[in-house]
């Protein structure tokens, strides 16, 4: 097939080679999306907890030194500012006082220990 003066295209083959190289660059980049977008949640999750921890254990100390040796109520009493940190799967703040996880999102904390964690099955070890 002869082309005219001033036509110019891709042709059907060109076409089909882009096409797979798209393709291939879908199939390998969508997965690694995926698992940094569950290394930023982890990593998230772990910088709340660390935030939630670090104000039980500097009002434990406070208690201490006033003669009362005893974990705070984990409420926005012992935070900046005045609020608990929200977990960022389902982006709540609230805290389940009661043993176990539910998986109901939020925080779990035990008064008597001390612990925080997460609410959330998948992530209740760190």
């Amino acid at each position: 097939m002869n082309r005219k003066q001033g036509e110019s295209g891709f042709t059907l083959i060109e076409l089909v080679i882009v096409i797979v190289i798209l393709g291939i660059l879908a199939a390998v980049a969508i997965p690694k999306y995926e698992d940094m977008r569950e290394q930023a949640r982890v990593a998230t999750i772990k910088g709340q907890l660390g935030s939630i921890r670090s104000a039980i254990a500097i009002q434990y100390a406070r208690n201490a030194l006033n003669g009362n040796a005893t974990f705070p109520a984990l409420d926005g009493t012992i935070f900046a500012d005045g609020r608990v940190p929200k977990e960022p799967v389902n982006n709540v703040n609230t805290v389940k006082v009661t043993p176990g996880i539910d998986g109901t999102g939020g925080w779990q904390y035990n008064a008597t220990t001390g612990i925080a964690k997460v609410n959330l099955n998948a992530y209740s070890s760190y």
